[in-house]
């Protein structure tokens, strides 16, 4: 059913960010770190917008000891050792000079490896923050603990962990051609690859499977992984295949007005014409899309 082949690096996919998981229960240590005048701060804003500046560089906040922040998010350390801590922009702060506020999705192709690492553990964290004031087990309201990585309940002590849903993002190709679909919703140039959450009890490479015969009826025989990345929006982990199925008639779901079967010069020659668009480069779909097409055709490594 599935082979291996080499992945290749999506964007957030690389962490080079020690987190220093083991020290978030370490008072001593904590206590340091906010006391470090080396420490920084990340700021987040409406769970997804980080700071950045006219370049496009992360723009990171002084730290002080005196942070009174509700939720306070310790995310490592950097290569100096200084502590980088992040929470969300409240009332009364100030915007870090020379920054905008830009959405990750569109901020996160020109970060840096290291400062894309802080700024998505950031924005995942503030959001699942921002969701789970209380106790999913009895309705009590939780407390941080582990320096914003655990929310325990004050009333039946439930312990509460950040989650990732895990789903799969897939090209399906016949070999010269691949499936591409149009979403309900979407602009009416932009087509992408399939994808779906996996489900309790599946693996990767079965909801692979499942996801393609809901969405287009047709029946995956073999799959590739090509890489994972997280995403932060809120909470998933893309990861990224290549599905291999024979050429067929399509069928059609209520997720999409438009599914087709695409020749590499039919996909080359709509994206130079501006009659399709494909998602935006910090996507595993655009990666999909862009690495079948192959230098020839202007793909991923034309340059």
């Amino acid at each position: 059913m599935s082979s291996v082949d080499v992945p290749f690096l999506l964007p957030f996919s690389a962490s080079p960010l020690d987190r220093l998981g083991e020290r978030r229960r370490d008072p001593a240590f904590l206590a340091s770190a906010r006391k470090n005048p080396a420490s920084r701060l990340l700021l987040v804003q409406d769970e997804t917008k980080v700071p950045v500046d006219a370049g496009g560089a992360l723009v990171w906040s002084e730290f002080h000891d005196g942070e009174s922040a509700s939720v306070l998010v310790f995310l490592g350390v950097d290569d100096a050792g200084g502590a980088l801590f992040s929470r969300e922009f409240e009332d009364g702060d100030e915007i870090p000079e020379g920054a905008t506020f830009v959405a990750l999705r569109e901020a996160g192709i020109g970060l840096p490896p290291f400062d894309a690492a802080a700024a998505v553990g950031a924005v995942a964290l503030a959001a699942w923050h921002r969701r789970s004031p209380h106790c999913v087990a009895c309705g009590g309201s939780t407390i941080v603990e582990d320096a914003g990585h655990l929310r325990r309940c004050s009333l039946c002590g439930t312990s509460h962990f950040p989650r990732t849903d895990a789903a799969v993002i897939m090209l399906v190709t016949d070999g010269e051609r691949c499936v591409l679909g149009r979403r309900a919703g979407a602009p009416a140039s932009r087509w992408s690859t399939l994808a779906g959450f996996v489900e309790p009890g599946e693996s990767l490479e079965s909801a692979v499977a499942r996801e393609v015969l809901e969405e287009v009826g047709i029946v995956v025989h073999a799959t590739r992984y090509r890489g994972s990345q997280p995403w932060p929006f809120p909470a998933s982990l893309m990861v990224a295949f290549e599905a291999d199925a024979n050429y067929g008639p399509l069928t059609i779901n209520d997720e999409h007005h438009d599914v087709r079967w695409f020749t590499r010069d039919e996909v080359a020659k709509a994206i130079a014409g501006g009659e399709m668009t494909v998602p935006g480069p910090i996507s595993a779909g655009s990666f999909l899309i862009r690495s079948w097409l192959g230098p020839e055709h202007g793909g991923l490594w034309a340059t």
